[in-house]
């Protein structure tokens, strides 16, 4: 792990009562349904103690709040005057914010040889803009073999040898960008899920970050599964899950794998990868190396794995 700039976070008295979850992507992952998916229970869930804001409503003051955090840092009355514009006084133990970009852009994601370099001083800048509230990460992974071309190609100024420049890309490691997170965030927990698993683990994703649990019943719950499948597939998974309400969440996802294995979309396609030196063998052995940092992540304190 890369020593990263710290901020101070000690909590004032009283600050318990709140935690702000906050979900930083990774890009390319599921961009921002979580918040969407969210949304479509946010009145049930204010109820139950959560609120769910739109990311248009603070996302701008945000990026300039943890831009200053990072460079000259920023005052603690400025930073409680956010808390409270977004709060608007709800009466509330959980804030979900999101901020998918905070990694680091498509151009720089390989800058240092390194997957996310900042990610570490990153996200505590995005954490000093809490310095008295309690806050937890929440990170999709997403296969290497996959986020670098999707990356570069999504970036227009460097070709792709000024993007890879002499990073070894057999060595990309999420498991790095994970203890980059907790050490520059120490009073923090991060929750990992991996973006190829997510059709059939979305639920307990959005169980976690709202803190309402595996049991919790979204209606957001079979979006991603929608953009994968067939519209007879989720109808008809819709209704078998609706049928066996006593089924357990290991059993429901089970379930969802079942049907997205048979009802999985044709139009759902895999983008070639037409890159310099990147092979099918190439891809697999990124693959493999990818599902074994996982492993790797699991066994990280202070992180909860989904799936």
């Amino acid at each position: 792990m890369t020593e990263q700039q710290s901020f101070s976070t000690a909590p004032a008295q009283g600050s318990e009562e709140l935690t702000v979850a906050l979900h930083i992507g990774a890009p390319f992952t599921d961009e921002d349904q979580l918040v969407w998916s969210l949304r479509k229970d946010a009145g049930r869930l204010l109820k139950e103690g959560v609120l769910v804001r739109r990311p248009g409503t603070y996302l701008k003051e945000l990026t300039d709040l943890k831009g200053r955090a990072a460079k000259e840092g920023v005052g603690e009355l400025e930073c409680e005057a956010f808390l409270d514009g977004v709060l608007r006084e709800a009466d509330v133990s959980r804030v979900v914010l999101s901020m998918s970009s905070v990694l680091g852009v498509p151009a720089w994601m390989l800058n240092g040889g390194r997957l996310y370099k900042n990610a570490g001083a990153n996200t505590a800048a995005l954490r000093a803009v809490f310095p008295q509230t309690r806050c937890e990460f929440f990170l999709g992974l997403c296969n290497p073999a996959t986020l670098v071309p999707t990356a570069f190609g999504a970036q227009s100024q460097k070709d792709w040898y000024g993007f890879a420049g002499d990073t070894d890309l057999m060595e990309l490691r999420w498991s790095e960008v994970v203890g980059d997170i907790l050490s520059a965030n120490p009073d923090c927990g991060i929750t990992v899920w991996c973006n190829e698993e997510t059709p059939v683990v979305w639920p307990r994703v959005l169980g976690q970050i709202t803190g309402q649990g595996a049991g919790y019943r979204f209606a957001g719950e079979t979006d991603i599964l929608r953009q994968a499948m067939t519209e007879e597939g989720t109808r008809r998974l819709e209704a078998y899950l609706t049928a066996r309400p006593q089924l357990s969440e290991a059993q429901r996802d089970q379930v969802r794998e079942l049907f997205l294995s048979y009802f999985h979309s044709e139009d759902a396609v895999e983008e070639e990868i037409d890159l310099p030196g990147w092979s099918q063998g190439f891809v697999d052995t990124m693959t493999d190396r990818y599902f074994e940092d996982v492993e790797l992540i699991r066994n990280i304190p202070g992180v909860t794995v989904i799936g």
